[in-house]
């Protein structure tokens, strides 16, 4: 009988320029919970942004009236920008009815170091309960907290 001792894979390395960004979007309508109602149109909409500009998402939280994520992108000079602008025009452009502008001019793009980005995840994945919503950042379904986010599901947030 052989014994194998099993390979880890290495972790992927980081591009040289690879940048942690933390990103906020609001509502312009700061009492509007459209962010949770139209969570799937909202998913596929960061989907097509990672898609296309080739980030991963390491901690998420969509609460009624805005959104937090903490992304890592390839590049810090490029995509981030492109990413925010195709997650809310393609949103924008897909809701059922349109009124005027569904989006705040106040967004928040923070680069951060990776000694920082552990705390961030935490202060991201703690939104829901900062907010009044839940006790337990666990309990909130649209996070990246909630135990219960299946990767492929139909509600909550996928982070890959």
């Amino acid at each position: 009988m052989t014994h194998h001792t099993p390979q880890l894979c290495p972790a992927p390395s980081q591009p040289l320029n690879s940048a942690c960004v933390a990103i906020t979007l609001r509502l312009a309508d700061s009492d509007d919970d459209l962010l949770v109602r139209q969570v799937r149109l909202l998913r596929d909409c960061v989907a097509l942004a990672q898609q296309r500009w080739g980030f991963t998402i390491d901690a998420a939280a969509v609460l009624p009236n805005e959104m937090h994520l903490l992304c890592l992108f390839p590049d810090a000079d490029f995509g981030t920008g492109g990413a925010i602008k195709l997650i809310c025009t393609a949103f924008y452009r897909h809701l059922p009815s349109r009124g005027a502008s569904v989006w705040s001019q106040d967004k928040e793009v923070l680069e951060i170091s990776d000694a920082v980005a552990p705390l961030r995840r935490v202060f991201v994945e703690a939104a829901p309960v900062r907010a009044g919503l839940v006790k337990a950042a666990g309990d909130w379904p649209y996070s990246s907290a909630h135990v219960g986010t299946a990767q492929g599901g139909e509600m909550g947030v996928a982070v890959a």
